[in-house]
């Protein structure tokens, strides 16, 4: 196989699960040219180690935007296109790069785009098999490996810096994403204050309160009613950056959320509160990690952005979470 390009448009959690076949292909193609089209800025996940020419597109790209990328992406002569979005945007640009072999999803009128489509027969699965069933439904298969995001030495620095020099050394380095796409997944502002509370008079450490665009001063409201010895946040960092943030840490405390599946991607504990989201295709895998929800609930996994009662977060109380995380990892016996 020669000259291929991976489209997956959006989503930090998404794209670390393709992270694995991305390193498969590269183990597999040493030498060939392999392209990632993604939404700008999210190509900063890929790891630089696996060679990957990223190919950005910026946010709400117009049809003269699409058709110059598809220009762009011409130049490379690509030989295989899998689109693993396909969306209006990414069919659009497939359809224009000029690529003969072209895969992508079984998905309404742009199935016409591809010269072969995949319909998922469980669509639910985990996303990093997922995407592996969707390479393997072409002919491409392989081992794969967990994803991993190992920083460099540079971004480490870069990570330390953003932090006041005061809590560089704080042990064991607690941090907590207190941040959702939308309410019903949200563990409740007052939940996250008791259990900040709760983790410092049993570990007298404070936590960090991570925040990525347009979190800040919710991630610093959050920290001042916490109060300055029990939490503080870092200074504006890129995504890498922020990786290797959340690799300094000893345990990170989430939701279902990107930073959740990149905490999992460097190798941190990772406690992950489910409510209303199918938590099978995206929380992290092995021993390491602590996947806490209400399963007594009936409408637990209903998929509703917006939840009057919000059962499935409200009744993972501080107090609960907080005795599972003690009961796993210690810290705070």
């Amino acid at each position: 196989m020669s000259g291929i390009l991976v489209m997956r448009l959006r989503g930090l959690g998404d794209i670390i699960h393709l992270l694995p076949v991305l390193r498969m292909l590269r183990e597999q193609n040493p030498d060939e040219t392999i392209g990632f089209f993604c939404q700008r800025p999210f190509g900063q996940i890929i790891p630089p180690e696996l060679n990957i020419g990223v190919i950005e597109m910026p946010p709400g790209a117009g049809f003269a935007q699409l058709l110059e990328l598809a220009r762009r992406i011409r130049r490379y002569r690509f030989d295989y296109v899998f689109d693993l979005f396909s969306n209006p945007a990414t069919a659009i640009v497939t359809a224009l790069s000029g690529i003969k072999h072209r895969y992508g999803f079984d998905y309404r009128v742009r199935r016409w785009v591809y010269s072969r489509t995949y319909r998922a027969p469980n669509p639910n699965c985990h996303l990093m098999q997922l995407f592996a069933d969707f390479f393997a439904s072409f002919g491409v298969s392989g081992e794969l490996k967990p994803p991993q995001v190992k920083p460099s030495p540079l971004l480490l620095e870069r990570a330390d810096n953003a932090i006041s020099p005061q809590f560089r050394q704080v042990s064991p380095l607690l941090g907590i994403n207190p941040h959702t796409t939308y309410s019903a997944k949200a563990w409740p502002r007052e939940h996250f204050l008791e259990f900040i509370r709760l983790w410092y008079d049993a570990t007298k450490q404070p936590v960090l309160v991570t925040w990525g665009p347009g979190e800040r001063e919710a991630a610093e409201s959050l920290a001042n009613e916490a109060g300055p010895e029990r939490a503080f946040v870092h200074d504006s960092l890129r995504i890498d950056e922020f990786a290797a943030l959340l690799s300094r840490l000893d345990l990170f405390l989430t939701c279902d959320t990107g930073p959740m599946n990149i905490a999992w991607a460097v190798d941190v504990p990772v406690v992950a509160l489910f409510g209303p989201t199918t938590r099978e295709p995206v929380y992290p895998r092995g021993d390491k990690h602590l996947i806490l929800f209400n399963e007594s609930l009936d409408c637990l996994q209903c998929h509703r952005e917006i939840c009057s009662h919000r059962s499935c977060m409200n009744s993972l109380t501080p107090q609960k979470v907080f005795s599972a995380v003690s009961k796993r990892y210690g810290y705070c016996r």
